[in-house]
C-alpha cells in the first residue's frame, strides 16, 4: 500500500509543479480604481517588438483599450480612463512598483 502512495504522489508531482509556475508581468503603467465595493484596472504593457497596449479591466473581464508603437499613446489612453473614473467620485492609485505574477498554465477553451 505504501508502495502505491509514493507511485502516485512520483507520478502526480510533475502535474502539481506545473501549475504552480509562474511568469513576472512587467507592466510600465498601473493604476487600480476602486467606488464603494467596484474595482477597475489600468495598466500600460510594453510588448515584444517595443508595442504598448492599453488594458482595462472592469466586472473580472479585462480588454485591449488601446495599442501602438508610440508609448506616449498608450499612456494618454490610461490618463483619458482614470480622469473619466475620478470625475466620477472613483478614487485611483499607482500600484506601478506592485510586483504582479501570472500563471503560465494555458486556460482551457471555452466552447
Amino acid at each position: 500500500m505504501r508502495l502505491r502512495v509514493l507511485l502516485f504522489i512520483s507520478l502526480m508531482f510533475p502535474i502539481f509543479a506545473a501549475a504552480q509556475e509562474t511568469v513576472e508581468v512587467e507592466n510600465k503603467s498601473y493604476w487600480i480604481c476602486k467606488f464603494q465595493k467596484d474595482v477597475r484596472t489600468i495598466r500600460v504593457h510594453i510588448g515584444s517588438g517595443g508595442i504598448c497596449s492599453t488594458y482595462y479591466s472592469k466586472q473580472g473581464s479585462e480588454k485591449v483599450v488601446g495599442s501602438g508603437r508610440n508609448h506616449e499613446s498608450c499612456h494618454n489612453f490610461l490618463n483619458n480612463i482614470k480622469t473619466n473614473l475620478e470625475n466620477s467620485k472613483w478614487a485611483c492609485r499607482d500600484i506601478s512598483a506592485t510586483r504582479i505574477t501570472a500563471s503560465t498554465e494555458e486556460k482551457p477553451s471555452q466552447q
